[in-house]
């Protein structure tokens, strides 16, 4: 009974301290984000003068002119249309990719997951002038199909390997039964595999869109006309011609990160759903 009860107290000890770390880091991490909503509706006196005080009259115009006057708001749409362009051929490439791989036994496939896999290890940075020298000579600058397909090649592996990992914990007895009712293969794909991949398609969305969204290394490169450039490359722009006017440059940041928030906050299930790739049993 003592040695029961010692175990309770260690556990709720453990427990206590757990809480008290996890709360202490929530904080650690919040605080940034409250800096940076706070400063946005702020002058930039208040902000120096006391920056995690509530202001006195909260100045909204910081995001009328984030918005409008730095162009913000044509950033954003451009962002929505290549990181959305990105998020849509990744899905349907990977989940193709992965119905075929983690079904159909032919020789190669083994070959080719391997393949897919190794293309996560190559570091982004080792094929930028091989890139840059291709980009230059098809005469490709300041093309947004051109830097989406860039996105694309660095993501797909990540994405076939997430897939093709969870569509094998599929049972097979499912596309068994739509065979025998006379099922094609694409239709076992686009009315089986897909309906039933909906978190780790949601997973793999998510983590393409953020990385399509914060990409900034290949815009900076490839894109030079102002209204092509996505919000990443407004932002540093923003910085740059009005770095000292910190209200607004508070405002553009909370514009940046609001999406991409919202995003993974509705689907944050979802996600963690499809990281447990291969638990599922239909």
């Amino acid at each position: 009974m003592k040695k029961s009860m010692e175990k309770k107290k260690r556990i709720n000890a453990r427990t206590i301290v757990m809480y008290v770390f996890l709360v202490v880091m929530g904080l650690i991490f919040a605080m940034p984000m409250a800096f940076t909503l706070l400063s946005s509706v702020k002058t930039k006196a208040q902000i120096f003068a006391n920056p995690f005080s509530l202001p006195e009259v909260p100045k909204f115009s910081n995001y009328i002119v984030a918005w409008v006057e730095a162009n913000m708001s044509r950033y954003f749409i451009n962002s929505i249309l290549q990181a959305g362009a990105t998020v849509i051929i990744l899905a349907v490439a990977a989940t193709m990719a992965a119905y075929v791989l983690s079904r159909f036994d032919f020789k190669g496939s083994k070959f080719l997951l391997l393949f897919f896999t190794i293309g996560m290890m190559i570091p982004m940075h080792t094929v930028l002038v091989p890139i840059s020298y291709l980009i230059g000579a098809m005469n490709l600058k300041n093309n947004i199909g051109a830097l989406v397909l860039i996105y694309v090649a660095f993501s797909l592996p990540f994405s076939i390997l997430v897939m093709t990992n969870f569509m094998k914990g599929i049972n097979q007895s499912l596309e068994e039964a739509a065979v025998i009712d006379g099922a094609s293969y694409f239709q076992i794909y686009r009315k089986v595999m897909i309906p039933l991949s909906v978190p780790a398609i949601s997973t793999i969305s998510i983590f393409n869109f953020l990385s399509a969204w914060n990409n900034i290394l290949f815009p900076l490169l490839f894109i030079n006309n102002k209204n092509l450039k996505p919000i990443s490359l407004g932002l540093l722009n923003f910085n740059g011609e009005r770095g000292s006017d910190y209200g607004p440059l508070m405002a553009a940041i909370v514009i940046t990160v609001f999406l991409p928030l919202v995003l993974y906050l509705l689907f944050q299930e979802k996600v963690e759903g499809g990281l447990t790739a291969g638990a599922v049993k239909g």
